[in-house]
This record gives C-alpha cells, structure tokens and sequence, in this order.
C-alpha cells in the first residue's frame, strides 16, 4: 500500500479544491499565531513618569554671591549723626541720622557676606560725644582705630534751601589708593542710576573734620540732598538703599581685595 503524503490526505477527506483554499487559510493562520504570540507576552505595562521637581529658590539680597575678600582687611563703617544729632530733618520726614544707619548696616551686611573683618562707629540711635561736629568726629575718628580699622567710610547726607539741588559727592585724601576707590564707588553709584554725581574732592579735606587724620584712610560720602524730593524719595526707599549699600560693597571688594 502506497503512503499517501498527510495534506493530501486532509484533502481527500475534507472534500476537494475549495477546502484545500481553506485549509491554506488555516494553517497561515497557525503560523501567525505561533510568530505573534511570544512578542503578546513581552508587552510591559506602561509606566509612569512622576514629574522632577524643579523648583528653585529665588535669590535674594542674603543668597548673592558677592566674591570673597582676600585681604579680610578691617573697615570701619561710619553713620553720621545720632542720638540728639538728627542731621537734616523736615516735618515728618525720616531723619538723617536714620537713613545714614539704615544705608550703613546694609553696607556691613554685603562687606561681611565679603568676609572683611566690619567694625562701626554706632549701630543704633546712640549719641556719640556731642553734636559738635569736630568733637564728634574726633570720637569717630578714635573709636576707628580702637578697632584697629584700616579704613574709615562715612555716610553722610547734604540739603539745602535750594530743592532742585540733587546729588552724591564723594571726599577724601589726597591718596591714589583713596582716589581709585571713590571712581570706583562713583562708576558703581551712576550704573544705578539712583541720582546725579556732583564731584570728587581730595583737595579740601582739612575743611571736613572726619577727614582731618590723614594716618586713617577715610572716605566721605555724602549720598544725596534730603531736600530734594526725588533724592529724598530714592535714599528712603529700601530697593534704592540696597542697591547703594551693595555698589559700595562691590567698589570696596573691586579695591581692596
């Protein structure tokens, strides 16, 4: 007896050309079935991607980095007036004696972020000697070098009974080192736009009593007229004083690294 081959044999049984159509169409099935279904089971299930936080903090006065002094050099930080020296006032304005400290302990904040060894005059409304300007700069000038200062930066203010006058003036030895600093505080004061620059003055020292120790290198700085309205406004408003305190901060580590 002859072998007849399977798939022949199908098709006898199942009755001729149009099962074997179909029994093609079944058996190409099969196969797909075979090829498709180990790919079915390494479908993985999709995943879930948590969201990175990226939240950071913004930066403040506190956090900016103001570039460290290499020299930790001493510096006496000076606010003109106190206690029963107001300076210049006018009805309920602030006065002078307060805008000078307030200006002054942001300085001390920005040159301490610095690591320069900050020392003060007065660090509240205390009296210092008298209001008698040559006494009380003297007192100044004395409690300076009890701290072993190296330099002297004293914050003044100016007014006048003209109020369209405005401006800042800086006032010094006559010193290259003292000179280069105070351009360096001036360029820094005129990119803040915050008033206008009257003058540099290393000529006239002996005319002002902080600056009578020329063995102290001292640096005025009268920032603004407290009557003028628009300086006025400037020097009481908190952006603005920073903004000063840290032009200064930035001349002083710029030149005295």
């Amino acid at each position: 007896m002859s072998k007849i081959p399977f798939y022949d044999m199908m098709i006898k049984i199942l009755g001729g050309e149009p099962m074997k159509r179909a029994l093609w169409f079944l058996i190409a099935a099969l196969i797909m079935a075979l090829i498709v279904q180990p790919n079915l089971s390494t479908v993985q299930e999709p995943q879930v991607r948590t969201p990175t936080n990226t939240t950071t903090s913004a930066k403040t006065n506190d956090t900016i980095d103001m570039g460290i002094s290499h020299s930790k050099a001493t510096i006496c930080l000076d606010a003109g007036g106190g206690g029963i020296d107001s300076g210049y006032t006018s009805g309920d304005h602030t006065p002078e004696k307060d805008i000078n400290l307030q200006i002054v302990q942001k300085i001390g904040n920005y040159l301490t972020q610095a690591e320069y060894n900050v020392v003060y005059t007065r660090t509240d409304d205390s009296t210092i000697v008298s209001a008698n300007e040559v006494d009380s700069s003297k007192q100044r000038i004395q409690l300076a070098k009890d701290q072993n200062a190296q330099y002297l930066i004293s914050i003044h203010m100016s007014d006048d009974v003209d109020t369209t006058i405005q401006g800042y003036s800086l006032f010094t030895h006559p010193k290259e080192e003292l000179i280069d600093l105070c351009n360096a505080i001036n360029e820094k004061l005129m990119s803040i736009n915050y008033s206008r620059f009257n003058g540099l003055d290393s000529d006239h020292y002996e005319n002002f009593p902080i600056l009578m120790d020329q063995s102290l290198s001292t640096i005025m700085i009268e920032l603004g007229y407290l009557s003028n309205t628009e300086d006025y406004t400037n020097l009481t408003n908190e952006d603005y004083q920073d903004r000063i305190a840290r032009s200064i901060a930035e001349a002083i580590l710029a030149q005295i690294d």
